[in-house]
């Protein structure tokens, strides 16, 4: 390879920063959970409420005298679609006016017959109830989603609605049902403190720990405020202050979390090492992380749009480039497109096949929750089109915005690998 002849290249404007080089570490943390309750049977994930036209299958449901009634019924498994009478449990709410009384008697062991469940009796109040005292009258129960396994779940019962949900119904039937259950974990990772929480709360009938749970990192940032992250541990890489984690492993009761490296306080300019950056795959939106696709190999990295008009006009001078380096073992071309939302994606598909780009292509959106170091984020991605250049080591040796340095950037990636 030749070195740089900056003599001959005078027209690259080369940012000087600091240069930073990521260090990986073979450290993992194996943190267990437990489960654990909410502090009020009012607290927790609201669970929705559908009145049931026919309850002719439900057997002695209460013979109480009341002015309004209804049966409800609400999802175990909040993540299928299905309304089947094995997906639902049900429940009595009453109402007497005249004894100011709120009735309620959920379905607690799901054997669809009222006869041994516990009736809950609520006074209605006089006045408008603060949410003080709505949370006082909460009640706590434990119901058995499967019959057959026994496995009872902590939920509650709020009977005025503490949140002020919108009930979709009569509002002197407004009862909410609550799980008050959730996974929590306090742990060390590199010597401080964290909590972690996992959200069970969508089946009922699985509550183990498992990857596809939403959590939230609880820590102290470097200015030692309480701060939090929300992360999926199938797909997304946690960031810690100055340092990058990833979940490897999740075995209930436990996770397994890698420290894979030290990121660079800046590292979007020239001569910075490229951090940890991920972008999404648009075939199945999932993680792609830069750094393991170009690893040991000169990269070109194309940032671009399919709403952007100077970018879909370079694509032909690309596919020139493209030609003459998919052959070499030490170079690869990509690009990444930054597309406002989920359904642009379509076009995007649309935009690379009608114009043959054969070479990699990733995306990422505006505004990433997802992905803890989007690479557009990562390394200040303003303009479009944007090429960066990476040498063989990691590092990025080239930088600039505009459709006018297209040619600039493509001659200076062949003259790096001749």
């Amino acid at each position: 390879m030749k070195a740089l002849n900056k003599r001959t290249f005078l027209f690259l404007v080369l940012l000087v920063s600091i240069t930073v080089n990521s260090q990986v570490s073979d450290t993992t943390y194996v943190v267990s959970f437990e489960r654990a309750q909410k502090s009020k049977p009012c607290f927790g994930q609201l669970i929705p409420l559908k009145v049931v036209e026919d309850y002719s299958f439900l057997k002695n449901i209460p013979n109480i005298a009341c002015d309004i009634w209804a049966v409800n019924s609400f999802k175990m498994n909040q993540n299928v679609k299905s309304d089947s009478i094995p997906n639902q449990m049900y429940l009595f709410i009453g109402v007497n006016e005249k004894k100011k009384e709120k009735y309620v008697v959920v379905d607690a062991n799901n054997n669809h017959d009222f006869s041994d469940d516990s009736l809950y009796t609520f006074s209605l109040p006089d006045e408008p109830l603060s949410r003080d005292e709505k949370a006082e009258r909460a009640v706590a129960l434990q119901i058995t989603p499967d019959p057959n396994k026994r496995d009872t779940v902590n939920i509650g019962i709020d009977p005025f609605n503490y949140f002020d949900f919108n009930y979709g119904q009569d509002k002197r039937l407004s009862v909410i049902i609550v799980f008050t259950e959730y996974m929590q974990a306090q742990a060390q990772i590199d010597g401080k403190p964290v909590e972690i929480v996992a959200d069970n709360s969508g089946n009922l009938f699985q509550r183990d720990l498992s990857e596809r749970l939403s959590c939230t990192i609880y820590y102290n940032d470097n200015a030692n405020k309480q701060t939090y992250k929300k992360f999926y541990p199938f797909r997304d890489t946690i960031h810690i202050n100055d340092k990058l984690y990833k979940v490897t492993k999740v075995e209930h009761p436990n996770m397994y979390i890698k420290d894979i490296g030290v990121l660079a306080a800046d590292s979007s300019y020239v001569d910075s090492f490229l951090p940890a950056v991920y972008a999404r795959d648009i075939n199945n939106n999932k993680p792609v992380s830069i750094n393991s696709l170009i690893k040991g190999k000169y990269a070109f990295i194309d940032f671009w749009g399919s709403w952007c008009g100077p970018c879909i006009q370079s694509i032909p001078e690309l596919k020139d480039f493209y030609k003459k380096i998919k052959d070499r073992p030490d170079a690869i071309m990509l690009s990444v497109a930054k597309e406002s939302v989920e359904r642009d994606i379509v076009k995007l598909k649309n935009t690379i096949n009608s114009n043959d780009m054969g070479w990699i292509n990733l995306w990422t959106t505006g505004k990433e929750t997802n992905i803890t170091t989007p690479i557009n984020d990562k390394l200040n991605i303003n303009g479009y089109p944007t090429y960066l250049i990476i040498d063989n080591t990691g590092k990025i040796v080239y930088k600039e915005s505009n459709m006018k340095n297209t040619q600039v950037a493509i001659a200076y990636f062949l003259y790096l690998i001749k």
